[in-house]
């Protein structure tokens, strides 16, 4: 069974409300190198976080959050695959290996309703089989909606989730 290790890099791409922290910014309560100092009461949010690395016994170590500099997260649907880049590093998800496999999954998804965003802050671009589409600043609890026009260029909306 995988474990965190040294990894902390979802303390810092994500927001957690509870503890008023924003993305981007090192939890105050990480201890680089050995984690959560609050684990045991830690928020909901940390508590029912699953990190795709750490859940996918096949994906490789060279995939784990810290090395890529991308935490790779899912929807509660299952929909949406998100690789949650380190502002520092916010084109850490256009870096092979993790882009080509970021690639693959949307080739093999594309057009089942599966999506594959990348993220750096609250910057979001699309991954398609084509294209990658830069979306700009956007809300993604607003939900999205993509669409795939006749010439094989894509739509998308806010709001649509």
């Amino acid at each position: 069974m995988k474990t965190c290790g040294p990894c902390t890099m979802c303390c810092k791409v994500l927001a957690v409300a509870d503890l008023a922290k924003p993305v981007g910014k090192l939890c105050d309560h990480t201890k680089p190198g050995a984690g959560c100092t609050i684990y045991e009461t830690r928020p909901h949010a940390c508590r029912t976080f699953a990190c795709v690395w750490l859940m996918d016994e096949e994906m490789p170590h060279r995939f784990r959050p810290d090395q890529t500099k991308v935490v790779l997260d899912q929807d509660a649907e299952g929909k949406w695959l998100i690789a949650r880049c380190d502002p520092a590093n916010p084109h850490a998800w256009r870096r092979n290996p993790m882009y080509a496999a970021l690639k693959g999954r949307a080739e093999d998804t594309w057009g089942s309703g599966r999506i594959v965003l990348a993220t750096a802050g609250r910057r979001t671009w699309l991954i398609t089989p084509r294209e990658d589409v830069d979306l700009g600043e956007v809300d993604l609890s607003a939900g999205l909606k993509v669409t795939e026009r006749p010439d094989g260029s894509v739509a998308v909306e806010t709001g649509g989730g």
